[in-house]
């Protein structure tokens, strides 16, 4: 009993050795998410790449016979081949259209067309415009020359983010070799999250991390995988039109489906450059090939992402553009998880209490 001095000894000691073992398991914890820190994002992307891929993972075990490391390493090499060959063919797609620029310059050819006379009927901005842009279809060296600083200012943001982008994908890369490395040990790592899982929460715990990982794979389906094939068609019928940047702009319709925002943004205006610059035959054609390709995602995604899943596909939506916005790519897969969890929760939550109320 508590009210024996004895009692009260006892119970001292053991609150002042569980606020030690608290302490001692926190400040390990620390620690060790502190080490973690620089490596925290590939750690984390690699997870994602694994559990997204995983299904392929097993299926090339179980239909080749491969051991799971063959079977790891073969799709890690697919995917950095999926990865770096957009990289290269855009880097090689925007050197040589800049060359053939530079070229076209140096020879004092006219690299734009001349402005149409409707563009000074546009409201605000439609004189202005159009004197600019006759300057720039009549001597673009003279434009030039009059806007060295605002030129280089560009140049130096452009350089930027140019490294931005190349050090992004050297780390994806990185996380794409380690999500090899999740997947040989795949069974074990399976094995060791179930049982953690079930530790913090029972079954419940094993029921939410199939959640984690079924949603975490039908958003990458939904949302990167639509986009791929959506900037990838998009890019084709460019490069047919003879659309200049053919490659960067593709890349951007990419990024910006990805991020949710839609390629529509800068697909209008190549759409619109389209008519100004091409015959009307062969605009129209490019138009009647790029405007259903717009809205192809509209569709797409909302069926691919909600397949399986008991999750509303609002509850996911909303996680993949909150995601997006709070933590930028690897928010788009997060902000789902969490949300489909937190809304697993709930449910199970008002459903207990339901229960609670019918037996009394």
């Amino acid at each position: 009993m508590i009210d024996t001095e004895k009692g009260r000894a006892d119970v001292s000691r053991f609150a002042i050795d569980l606020a030690i073992r608290i302490a001692l398991l926190g400040g390990v914890i620390y620690g060790s998410l502190q080490l973690l820190r620089p490596i925290a994002p590939m750690l984390l992307w690699a997870v994602i790449l694994a559990v997204a891929v995983y299904p392929l993972f097993a299926l090339l075990r179980r239909r080749l016979g491969l051991r799971g490391w063959i079977a790891a390493s073969l799709l890690s090499t697919l995917l950095l081949v999926l990865l770096v060959t957009p990289v290269i063919m855009l880097a090689g797609s925007a050197v040589e259209t800049l060359e053939g620029y530079a070229r076209d310059l140096m020879r004092g050819d006219h690299l734009l067309p001349q402005p149409p006379d409707t563009v000074q009927s546009w409201p605000i901005i439609g004189q202005r415009l159009h004197e600019l842009w006759l300057n720039a279809a009549n001597d673009m060296r003279a434009l030039l020359k009059t806007h060295v600083g605002q030129l280089a200012a560009v140049g130096r943001w452009v350089g930027g983010v140019a490294a931005g982008v190349a050090l992004e994908v050297l780390q994806f890369a990185t996380a794409i070799i380690i999500a090899g490395v999740v997947l040989a040990y795949s069974d074990t790592l399976t094995a060791t999250a179930r049982d953690l899982a079930g530790r913090v929460a029972d079954a419940k715990g094993r029921h939410f991390l199939e959640i984690a990982g079924s949603t975490i794979r039908n958003v990458s389906q939904g949302v990167i995988g639509i986009a791929v094939l959506q900037s990838a068609l998009l890019g084709i019928g460019m490069l047919i039109a003879g659309v200049p940047f053919a490659g960067a702009i593709t890349f951007a319709c990419l990024v910006l489906a990805i991020v949710q925002v839609g390629p529509n943004i800068v697909m209008i205006p190549v759409i619109i450059w389209a008519w100004f610059a091409m015959p009307a035959l062969n605009a129209g054609i490019f138009t009647v090939y790029s405007a259903p390709l717009l809205l192809v995602d509209n569709v797409l995604r909302p069926v691919v992402m909600a397949r399986g899943l008991q999750t509303p596909m609002v509850v996911i939506l909303a996680g993949v553009i909150c995601g997006t916005l709070a933590g930028g790519l690897i928010g788009l897969f997060v902000g789902p998880v969490v949300l489909a969890v937190f809304y697993d929760l709930v449910i199970a939550w008002i459903v207990a209490g339901r229960r609670v109320d019918g037996k009394s």
